[in-house]
């Protein structure tokens, strides 16, 4: 075993290779343990198309408590059975690790096709109607900000490992080469995912390059084999404590899960004709992330979840929707949940500090659009949101959240959610404003029938996080 002093990481060495281990505290000098910083916090979003209606996504919510004005909730542990048709009983062991929030608006000029409203908070120029034209707001989608900000990486850290950009269905013709993640200040470019789990296992491959061929990597099983030495010493030797046992060997056996399970199947794209292919590569690529978050090899992460049909299909279902309560695009808002939610299984089984790696961890869902109305199914209103993770404790949870302003169905800024993201990650305004004073996002100056118009429009408003749900300092 060997403590990087420069990184402050652990390794384990066999065989000529190297493999990041989780941070295990007992085996640091006694001076040094009460002085170990604290785990970094991760910032993941989870994205597909379209938009749900709102009985699909908040289900038939009520609220029983009020904060402050214009902010009304109910604890998601109150809720008997399923929160929503698409919320369903595979969140609740998450309960009180995740929040739904309604009343989130993208204040736009136009309501054409979009895959900037969940990530950018703002739409496209008036007349634009391009799935892939920059946002109006010039500003890169904000898991980009936070990715390039010094206060999240090193300036050791490469591009390839800053964020993790992944869109592991291939069956959908209209999101299939497509994310929400926007890079380049002033005409941010759509950036493209990777789609293979060879291709998300590579960066994290310490020690050699990208794998090449059809079949099994000797290299990534030289590496777990390599290493098993050092590995059984360590976990058998008298320093290290049970906790820290307990987390070495969970970590090894994610290690191998990943190798075994994976690698063989790598390079077969999932087909629409063989659904488990396609929740197989699902999971290996959330094993693959967990694992790279758990070491610190990466802290940012953005996945794009397709549709089981393609846009000849779905987009019409989508049209047709409002009302609706059985059809193809439902069924897929109910798997896509569904993965959801594995995603924060796999990650709140890693253990971390006193909690996992999901405690420290903000994980986004949300769709391209908001909830459907009547006539109105590029919405850009009620946008269905849900958050999970404790943020490195800067983030309240538990809670159906309603920021509408009441007795009306309008809401606050989309923008003030990334803030509150932005600020978890340790970011303030200097880091994601294009102009002093001008927050995230595009702003339309449409705050008719919004709550506080006089605050939330302002500059302390629009640099403001979300309250009830954050709870760190003010950032600024």
């Amino acid at each position: 075993m060997k403590l990087s002093r420069s990184s402050r990481r652990m390794f384990l060495r066999g065989a000529g290779l190297t493999l990041a281990v989780p941070w295990l505290s007992s085996l640091l000098p006694r001076g040094a343990q009460a002085g170990v910083a604290a785990a970094p916090v991760r910032y993941i979003q989870l994205l597909n198309p379209y938009g749900p209606s709102i009985p699909l996504f908040f289900g038939d919510r009520t609220t029983n408590v009020r904060p402050e004005p214009n902010v009304n909730l109910q604890a998601l542990d109150e809720i008997g059975g399923d929160i929503s048709p698409i919320l369903g009983a595979a969140f609740d062991p998450f309960r009180a690790k995740m929040s739904v929030l309604r009343g989130l608006d993208v204040l736009i000029e136009n309501p054409n096709h979009h895959y900037v409203f969940a990530t950018c908070a703002s739409g496209y120029a008036s007349g634009v109607d391009n799935d892939e034209a920059a946002p109006l707001s010039g500003q890169e989608s904000v898991d980009m900000v936070i990715a390039r900000s010094s206060k999240v990486y090193g300036d050791d850290v490469p591009e390839v490992r800053r964020v993790v950009n992944m869109n592991p269905v291939s069956g959908d013709d209209y999101s299939n080469n497509r994310s929400f993640s926007w890079r380049g200040d002033g005409d941010p470019q759509m950036v493209r995912p990777v789609k293979q789990t060879q291709g998300i296992l590579d960066p994290f491959a310490a020690g050699f390059a990208a794998a090449q061929g059809d079949g099994p990597d000797p290299r990534e099983q030289k590496l777990v084999d390599g290493v098993y030495e050092d590995y059984r010493r360590v976990r058998d030797g008298g320093r290290i404590s049970a906790d820290d046992k307990q987390r070495l060997n969970a970590y090894m056996d994610l290690v191998r899960d990943v190798i075994d399970g994976s690698i063989s199947a790598i390079c077969e794209a999932p087909t629409l004709d063989d659904e488990s292919d396609v929740e197989r590569t699902i999971d290996n690529q959330f094993r693959i992330l967990a694992a790279a978050m758990a070491c610190d090899l990466t802290r940012v992460a953005s996945i794009t979840m397709g549709m089981s049909q393609g846009y000849g299909t779905r987009h019409t279902e989508h049209h047709e929707l409002y009302g609706a309560t059985d059809s193809g695009i439902i069924d897929d808002f109910k798997h896509i949940g569904a993965r959801v939610a594995r995603l924060l299984g796999v990650l709140d089984a890693i253990t971390e500090g006193e909690g996992t790696v999901l405690d420290n961890a903000i994980v986004y869902w949300c769709m391209q659009y908001g909830c459907v109305h009547i006539d109105g199914q590029h919405n850009n209103d009620n946008m269905p949101v849900l958050v999970a993770g404790g943020g490195g404790g800067r983030l309240q949870q538990g809670n159906y959240i309603d920021y509408r302003l009441e007795g009306d169905g309008r809401g606050l800024p989309l923008s003030n959610l990334l803030v509150t993201f932005m600020n978890c990650m340790g970011l303030s305004s200097g880091d994601y404003e294009s102009s002093p004073g001008g927050g995230y996002g595009y702003y339309n100056g449409d705050f008719d029938q919004r709550p506080s118009p006089e605050f939330w429009s302002s500059t302390q408003g629009r640099r403001s996080p979300l309250p009830v749900l954050y709870q760190g300092p003010a950032m600024g």
